[in-house]
């Protein structure tokens, strides 16, 4: 692929992946995963009150799988420009949607617990260390043989059993606003 093509493709993936104003993800979705829970945030700053809202977004959108409702890029919209370009080159979308496809997962994100958020000297990016949990409520046998294994833990995972991955974020402001440029997930804790 041409910087051209990727140029433009970075550009239509922006295009579709923006949130719709009804606050869904994407056009497939059937309403089911909207969050009434209001926002409980205490004594953050204004950039840790964004930043937080951001991550936990991101959980959502990489843990609220539903093969009935492929989309394989519900978190574009979050990621940086930078970001969007390596993954189009990696064929990311493609992978998700045949690991969605293949392993015939549905998945729910439960809660997140964040640890810490360090910024820059100039405020304009921070990392980001916080705990998802999430729960695989369906997919086929051999998913969960692969997650048992990598995590090698004697509590297995089975279906609708939460477990928690902990995550670290690098989070730079583009334009004014936070957008995930860089993430690491653990195993299972």
């Amino acid at each position: 692929m041409n910087k051209l093509n990727i140029i433009q493709k970075v550009f239509e993936v922006i295009q579709e992946s923006l949130p719709v104003p009804d606050g869904t993800i994407n056009d497939n979705y059937d309403g089911s995963k909207v969050d009434s829970r209001p926002a409980t945030l205490t004594d953050d700053t204004v950039n840790e009150q964004e930043i937080k809202e951001l991550c936990e977004d991101f959980a959502k959108a990489i843990n609220d799988r539903d093969v009935a409702y492929l989309d394989g890029r519900a978190e574009y919209h979050l990621y940086t420009v930078d970001h969007l370009i390596r993954l189009i080159r990696t064929n990311d979308e493609q992978n998700t949607l045949k690991v969605l496809n293949e392993n015939r997962i549905k998945s729910k994100y439960e809660d997140c617990e964040f640890f810490s958020i360090n910024f820059s000297a100039d405020h304009e990016e921070a990392e980001v260390i916080y705990v998802v949990r999430t729960s695989v409520i369906s997919a086929d046998d051999k998913y969960f043989k692969q997650l048992n294994k990598k995590n090698n833990k004697n509590d297995r995972i089975k279906p609708g059993t939460p477990y928690s991955t902990k995550y670290t974020l690098l989070v730079k402001k583009e334009k004014g606003t936070w957008k995930i440029d860089k993430f690491v997930a653990s195993q299972e804790i």
